[in-house]
């Protein structure tokens, strides 16, 4: 142990909130400490140990046992839903009381929507998915939903939703997360002798990842450590990420005059990352104000420097990344130790398919295949009627896109002939225009280049125009990344026969890929949230552009300082090489995070 960590680990009786930078063994010195409260006379039934997923509660549980022979199964390791569920569990009131799945919260959200009349959100699985953030948000911090600020629906829209989602877990007797956290919080402050109880088990707490802690889990922390105030925080101000789940980054700097006595102290040093890549990281977050002031130093000195690299497009962003990962292997690096990180998930099909396309193993825990959206298969529908097809399928898919007004009746048959649809519409020249236009456009796709069609079908067809007219702002901006990143896949094909044997080949690569929970030896493909908490030899940052992080959608200067530190985190899990990497096409900037002249 270095001497903060020791004493840290011998800390004994009171609060402590114990500042923890990226790779400075944190989790080791949990573990530690709760080996040496035992070894000073503490009953390890007495001990309580809080993190955020379950995943850390096993890994740190799973640490402490290879310290202690025999185990010490007396100390309880638990999320903070597992806790406060096990708690009110013991109360009679609650004994029948189910909580309900991940599955079973998304359907109940869809049939809230439906109820409310928002059914045109149920086609975008990311919009549901940060809907329930929302709710839970406004949950965990006890806001009433009439007054919740959030930048999604109108608030009384918001409200009508949120009222019908909950009617329904109360009509099926169920409970969510967020629930387990207020019903245990409304029992402990309602019957003082039952809080007794738990606040005479549990002693000493230990929580790990503070600063992910919401308002009422904040205030259940209070209680249980009513009176002795043995509350041992850990965590990283800088590395607070999930303001949409509800956590509040501002409790850190509550800790001192909310516990008695309570002392801050630091773990300063990154056993992690190069010295390098730990002094940018320093450079960016320092731009953040609202923020405790840290010195992180680096064990490993010295280390490549970082590199930022502007991309003239897409296309040559990719070869840029592919270059990177292959140099990295022959260099003796595994696949499994790099990883490429995004700002969302909408990208990670795409960079799965680059990989796959180059023969490069990858782990994605993808939600859907890549260019499987209704966009990219209406693109593909003109691509194969420009090489000859003439199904009534692919002319069903695009031919009033845009808007032509041909009738689905003017295509009886299997097979559309251009001559029965204007026999169809013999006399009227409003619509013989519209086909003969059709028809130009299709003849003038035959013989192009797959990525030079692609162009002609979204400008001079106005496929571009018709997504932009029918869908949302948000929607539209998501199509234009999956057009540029399928314009840069199929670049250097010739003939759009190659086009959908590469897509048959990414599609199949998909569904025989590995269940969710196999971890294979691929590159990581993850999102900057998901990657926290871990490390990798090589990371990669693509698209680091304004509008991207920080995103378009972050106003305010607390959106900015959480953009921040998102970015903060995944630079911080680079152990050896970081390579960011920025487009220049169009009107893309580099982010003001790495920019020249307005660094961070």
């Amino acid at each position: 142990m270095n001497p903060s960590q020791r004493e840290a680990v011998c800390f004994h009786d009171g609060a402590l909130l114990l500042l923890a930078g990226p790779g400075s063994g944190k989790t080791f010195v949990v573990t530690h400490r709760v080996q040496a409260l035992i070894a000073s006379g503490v009953k390890a039934s007495e001990i309580l140990v809080i993190t955020f997923t379950r995943a850390a509660a096993l890994e740190m549980q799973e640490r402490f046992f290879k310290l202690v022979y025999p185990d010490e199964p007396a100390v309880s390791f638990g999320t903070f839903h597992a806790i406060f569920y096990s708690i009110i569990k013991h109360h009679h009131q609650y004994r029948k009381v189910v909580p309900i799945t991940d599955k079973e919260k998304l359907n109940m959200c869809k049939r809230a929507l439906e109820e409310t009349g928002h059914g045109e959100m149920l086609s975008d699985f990311e919009e549901c998915i940060a809907l329930l953030g929302l709710i839970g948000s406004c949950k965990n911090n006890g806001n009433d939903p009439f007054e919740f600020d959030q930048n999604m629906l109108e608030k009384a829209e918001f409200a009508r939703i949120f009222e019908a989602y909950n009617d329904l877990l109360r009509s099926f007797d169920r409970i969510d997360f967020d629930d387990m956290v207020n019903l245990c919080l409304e029992l402990l402050k309602r019957e003082p002798e039952f809080a007794a109880v738990w606040q005479n088990k549990f002693k000493y707490i230990l929580i790990d990842e503070f600063q992910d802690i919401s308002a009422n889990q904040y205030e259940l922390v209070k209680l249980l450590a009513y009176p002795q105030d043995n509350v041992f925080a850990v965590g990283d101000d800088d590395q607070s990420i999930y303001a949409f789940r509800g956590a509040d980054v501002s409790l850190m700097r509550s800790f001192e005059k909310d516990f008695t006595g309570a002392q801050v102290r630091y773990l300063s040093v990154n056993y992690r990352s190069s010295g390098s890549i730990v002094d940018f990281a320093g450079r960016v977050i320092r731009s953040n104000k609202n923020r405790f002031s840290k010195n992180i130093s680096a064990e490993k000195e010295t280390g490549d420097s970082v590199t930022i690299t502007g991309a003239a497009d897409m296309a040559a962003q990719n070869e840029m990344v592919l270059d990177v990962i292959k140099n990295a292997h022959m260099g003796g690096t595994q696949w499994s130790d790099i990883a490429i990180l995004l700002r969302t998930n909408r990208q990670a099909g795409v960079y799965a398919a680059l990989l796959r396309q180059a023969g490069i193993p990858c782990d994605i825990k993808e939600t859907k295949p890549p260019f499987s959206t209704q966009e990219i298969k209406d693109i593909c529908a003109y691509l194969a009627l420009g090489a000859g097809d003439n199904s009534r399928e692919k002319y069903s898919r695009i031919i009033n896109k845009p808007v032509r007004y041909i009738k689905r009746a003017a295509m009886p048959e299997e097979t559309v002939d251009i001559s029965q649809l204007r026999s169809y519409y013999r006399g009227d020249t409003y619509m013989i225009k519209r086909i003969d236009e059709l028809d130009k456009h299709i003849r003038r796709l035959k013989g192009m280049r797959p990525h030079l069609a692609v162009r002609y079908i979204c400008t001079t067809v106005g496929y571009d125009r018709y997504v932009r007219e029918s869908a949302g702002v948000k929607a539209f901006q998501d199509y234009l990344e999956q057009r540029d990143a399928f314009t840069a896949l199929i670049k250097d094909l010739d003939t759009y026969r190659q086009v959908a044997e590469m897509l048959d080949d990414i599609r199949m690569s998909y569904t025989e890929s590995h269940p969710q929970d196999t971890v294979v030896n691929g590159v990581r493909i993850q999102t900057y949230h998901s990657s926290k908490g871990l490390e990798y030899d090589t990371v990669i940052l693509p698209d680091v552009n304004e509008g991207k992080i920080p995103s378009k959608s972050a106003k305010t200067e607390a959106d900015i300082e959480e953009e921040r530190r998102m970015f903060y985190v995944a630079v911080t899990r680079a152990a050896a090489h970081l390579h960011i990497f920025y487009r220049k096409d169009g009107n893309l900037r580099p982010s003001r995070f790495v920019s020249p002249g307005r660094f961070c």
